[in-house]
Formats: C-alpha cells, sequence, structure tokens
C-alpha cells in the first residue's frame, strides 16, 4: 500500500523539524539545571507535535475544499427560500424562533417589538428558566394582540 504522497511530504518535514530542534534543543538541555531538563524536552516535542498538526489541519481543509459540497448541503442550498415568501417574514420567524431560545433575546429584541403592535400592551408570557416563553403562552399573547382594537 502506497502512502499519500501528502501525508509523506509531511512525515518527512516533521522528522526535519524534529532534528533541527534537537540540534537546537541539546545544549540548552544540557546547560540547563536538571530540575528544568524536563521542560526543555516537553517544550521542544511541544514544538514538533504542533507544527506537525498544523500541517496536517491544513492538508485536510484543503481536501475537505477539493472534495466539494456533501450531498446534503447541495440540496440545502438548491432548496434556497421559497419564491413569494418576503423576507421580512423569515427574518420575523428567526426573531421567534431565537425569543423563545432566549428569555434575554425575547425581553429586549421581540417583546418590545411584538408591544409596539397594541395600543395596550398585554401581560408577558411566564418566564420560563433562561428560555424565553412556551409557544403556547406567546400564541396567548399574540392572540391578546389581534383582539385589541
Amino acid at each position: 500500500m502506497r502512502a499519500d504522497p501528502a501525508l509523506a511530504g509531511i512525515a518527512g518535514r516533521g522528522l526535519l523539524l524534529a532534528g533541527i530542534v534537537v540540534l537546537g534543543t541539546v545544549p540548552v538541555y544540557v546547560y540547563v539545571e536538571p530540575s528544568w531538563r524536563a521542560l526543555v524536552a516537553r517544550l521542544a516535542a511541544a514544538l514538533v507535535v504542533g507544527v506537525t498538526l498544523l500541517q496536517l489541519r491544513r492538508t485536510l481543509v484543503e481536501r475537505v475544499a477539493r472534495a466539494g459540497a456533501s450531498a446534503l448541503d447541495e440540496a440545502r442550498d438548491r432548496r434556497g427560500p421559497e419564491p413569494g415568501v418576503p423576507h421580512h417574514f423569515r427574518d420575523l420567524v428567526g426573531d421567534v424562533r431565537a425569543g423563545l431560545r432566549s428569555r434575554r433575546y425575547f425581553e429586549e429584541a421581540l417583546w418590545p417589538r411584538l408591544a409596539a403592535l397594541s395600543s395596550q400592551p398585554p401581560a408577558r408570557p411566564p418566564a420560563r428558566l433562561g428560555r424565553g416563553p412556551g409557544v403556547a403562552a406567546l400564541r396567548e399573547a399574540l392572540d391578546a394582540i389581534e383582539r385589541q382594537p
């Protein structure tokens, strides 16, 4: 079985870097006190492993980019937005979803916008721990807004 040329290049560069680091580290290792020698060896090893991992990561990113999108990504991109749906409505749907997930977003962004739609702001939906109101509670608040003249 043949080795991948990119991985073989990374291995070669890693060995070359290890050799250079050993040549630079040995004098330091001999010069420092014995209590510091383990730290010098670990730092040298961390340098070699870190640089090699960065090279492996770059190779992986390049391969993923060359492979193109997966079938799932392509299907999602083809789907796109439905024709005839205004972007304001899609933004509002995103705001409602964010308001249901985050109590802070609901309190500071969504609720003031909903309350501005009515002459008398209705009662706030009950709080859930760290999250926005439930769907049923939000529906009741929206119904109260719609019933107002």
